[in-house]
């Protein structure tokens, strides 16, 4: 049954949408896609359909200035201009905006200057007003890149949490290159590469080409550039820039003079008088060191890996992170006598680090899955020390230790460990020691024991993984009938009694920005196309309010039902954050299809057609991003489904889309096409698995293959627990939970 859940309800929907095809919506830039395809196929449908009057003129407008029609526009909004006040100034941005991009730079600082003097005091209109004369300089041919460069500064400074910021510092790389100041436009690149967006291929595309030009370079600036080039994954053009950065090194450092005793006042300089003397750094030669090993690692070349890691542990100091890496080398190359020597050094030196408590979780999972339950159990339990209250794993030990009885059939006590395990103060070890405890009071046929388990399970955690498990045994195990099952029960209400029922639930009163009347003007804006206005004016209130469900739930809901996606979500998740889970066992509808929305429907639905559920693409998507389409994780992975360049180029080819860049990732049409795609294609793989399905899609095909061979005989949960990785463990089960409650939310 869980094989085939992927494909329920999928033909009943199938047919509503159009099939995936090629439109040029996929290739509009992410950063550009919110006003070019979402808002303006909002604001041209009210135009087309609303009846003539003001608000019929204001979309009208609004949507020739989102499809980037600026003489339709300006001639809209400076007919609009005094027939409402209360948007006049929303007007004169537009009609400002309208005539910087049709090139009118006089006429739009006149009407900047208008707004100045209409609007003194206001901070929103000063920061559009900002905003706008940083693009007059940056397209005005009179000013100079360097002066263009300087003016991005100036405006950042005053404003750095622009949404803009990653597309100026860019565009400030761009303009130090034209004026050939190579070393800060190498600076400005290194920048947006450290901070990832959208433009960081582009920025690490330039910055190769300013070195491919042959720029002289400074040694410091030729190791920032190698820890770049490290980081990214070039191990073989890394290890070569190392050795050249140590060549070069070589010949300009002078010998060290032996005619004076050393004068070793820091832990620092005794270090650096051990090691061959040097123009570099202590600090970036260790670094340098790391990325040498890491290359060789990386590069499979295991034998100098290991050579530079204990010239590290020998030379350098006994990091956690060498001494890691050393003993999975030596246990990798047989080595197994050099691994227990450095294993005890390590334990030594950092017994109680929360590196050393990963190494006993992996060690004490390692003999578990071994079948050495007793040396697994005593790991486990020497987590329990208090010196290892901040580690993430001490949440689960009490758990795994419960498993290790339960594998061994001795009942008694795992009943006793699965006790304390639900005792714990952590919902996910907690929830799954209540279900695994309805396991074996059924086992054992203890009936309403069995049923009395499962249900604290489903009440403690509703909307969690071992939640929906505990519902489907009651049914499959003959405890309770579909019907009596305590589902999810969201209940159908006005949105004026789900907003009695947030507030009955939360303690004291909402500051006073938090008005009935801010709130009717953000909506007006809306409705009359003026997002960016809209959230200006929501941002005033957000931080006294921030915290208060009520708020929350009506500013987000409001902004998801504008398609506002990326702000309205990380609303509802700030919700989810802080409304007490017990409360979303049955709480309104509203509230659990703001947790759990359904986004780019269309586009959805036709890229699943009938081979996969659309609501197992949906809960993939919100673990993956959190809806944010912009979005870039460490791992380079990017957009809504987080794919990563290299899988998104083969999917694209698969595809036959032609012309294909990663900067498409960031728009959400194409990511879903490839995504989608991505899924299916695994689901093939895997045959309807889906457990294995998600497993591949965070960790990749090895381990995943490598889980679901060693599973074969193993009960479902009992291979959701099997999976090594902590985090794809972790990442499976809140997957599986999602796509859950997304059937139960939008279907029962």
């Amino acid at each position: 049954m869980l094989k085939k859940i992927l494909l329920v309800g999928t033909l009943l929907c199938a047919a509503l949408f159009a099939s995936t095809k090629d439109s040029a919506q996929d290739r509009i830039p992410g950063y550009d896609f919110q006003n070019k395809v979402i808002r303006y196929e909002r604001n041209q449908k009210n135009c087309d359909s609303l009846p003539d009057g003001l608000e019929k003129d204001f979309t009208c407008a609004a949507a020739a200035y989102y499809q980037g029609d600026f003489e339709g526009s300006l001639k809209a909004y400076e007919s609009l201009l005094g027939k409402d006040e209360s948007l006049d100034k929303s007007i004169l941005s537009r009609i400002a905006r309208s005539q910087f991009e049709r090139k009118q730079y006089a006429q739009a600082k006149s009407t900047i200057a208008k707004g100045d003097e209409k609007f003194p005091d206001d901070a929103g209109w000063k920061e559009f007003a900002a905003r706008v004369r940083l693009d007059l300089n940056l397209e005005d041919p009179n000013i100079k890149p360097k002066a263009k460069a300087d003016s991005i500064d100036v405006f950042l400074k005053n404003y750095g949490d622009d949404v803009r910021v990653p597309r100026l510092r860019y565009t400030k790389g761009t303009l130090l290159e034209q004026a050939h100041w190579y070393k800060a436009a190498k600076t400005a690149y290194l920048y947006v590469i450290a901070h990832p967006s959208e433009y960081g291929d582009a920025a690490w595309k330039a910055l190769r080409r300013i070195r491919s030009h042959s720029i002289a370079e400074t040694l410091d600036e030729k190791i920032t550039y190698t820890s770049r080039l490290c980081s990214k994954g070039f191990h073989k053009e890394c290890l070569d820039l190392i050795d050249s950065i140590f060549a070069i090194d070589a010949v300009q450092v002078s010998g060290r003079d032996t005619s004076k005793a050393p004068v070793l006042k820091t832990a620092e300089d005794s270090l650096n008088q051990k090691l061959p003397p040097s123009t570099i750094s202590l600090k970036n030669r260790i670094s340098l060191w790391e990325f040498r090993a890491a290359a060789y690692k990386n590069l499979k070349q295991d034998s100098a890996a290991i050579r530079t890691y204990e010239f590290l542990t020998d030379s350098v100091d006994f990091r956690v992170a060498w001494l890691q890496s050393l003993v999975r080398l030596y246990r990798a190359n047989g080595m197994t006598v050099k691994a227990a020597k450095i294993d005890s050094q390590f334990q030594a030196k950092f017994r109680f680090t929360l590196q050393n408590a990963n190494n006993i979780w992996v060690r004490a999972f390692e003999l578990e899955q071994a079948g050495k339950f007793a040396e697994a159990i005593a790991s486990y339990d020497s987590l329990s020390n208090p010196r290892f209250k901040n580690s993430n794993k001490v949440k689960w030990i009490r758990f795994r230790i419960a498993l290790c009885y339960l594998k061994q059939n001795k009942m008694d006590s795992a009943i006793i460990a699965f006790n304390k395990a639900k005792s714990e103060d952590f919902l996910w070890s907690s929830s799954g020691a209540r279900m695994f405890l309805g396991d074996i009071y059924f086992s054992q046929g203890k009936a309403e024991e069995a049923k009395a388990a499962y249900l604290d399970c489903i009440k403690d955690f509703p909307v969690g993984y071992y939640a929906h498990r505990s519902r489907i045994k009651l049914i499959e195990n003959g405890l309770m009938d579909s019907a009596s099952v305590p589902w999810l029960a969201p209940r159908d209400m006005s949105d004026s009694a789900t907003i009695v029922w947030i507030r009955s639930i939360q303690k004291g009163k909402s500051d006073s920005s938090h008005s009935e009347a801010r709130y009717k003007m953000v909506q007006k804006l809306l409705d009359f196309g003026f997002a960016e206005e809209a959230f200006d004016l929501f941002h005033a209130a957000k931080k006294k309010n921030q915290d208060r469900l009520d708020f929350l739930y009506s500013y987000g809901k409001l902004f998801l039902a504008y398609d506002e996606l990326i702000q309205g979500y990380a609303l509802a998740r700030k919700f989810q954050n802080t409304i007490p889970r017990a409360f979303l066992g049955d709480a309104p509808r509203g509230v659990m299809k703001f947790l759990y929305p359904m986004p780019f429907k269309e586009q959805i639905f036709a890229a699943a057609d009938s081979s996969i559920d659309p609501f197992f693409v949906y809960s993939v998507m919100r673990q993956e991003s959190t809806f944010n389409y912009l979005i870039t994780s460490p791992a380079n992975a990017c957009g809504l489904l987080q794919i990563i360049p290299p899988t998104a180029k083969k999917l694209a080819d698969a595809e036959k889309i032609q012309n294909f860049s990663s900067a498409l990732l960031y728009n959400p049409y194409m990511n879903i096409r490839l995504g989608v795609r991505y899924l299916k294609d695994l689901l093939k793989e895997y045959e309807n698995d889906p457990m294995y399905v998600l497993a591949n899609y965070n960790a990749g095909p090895r381990p995943a293959k490598r889980w679901q061979a060693a599973s074969k005989n193993m009960s479902w949960d009992m291979r959701a627990e099997e999976i090594s990785y902590w985090e794809t463990r972790d990442y499976v089960k809140r997957c599986l939970g999602n796509y859950w409650v997304y059937t139960e939310v939008w279907e029962r």
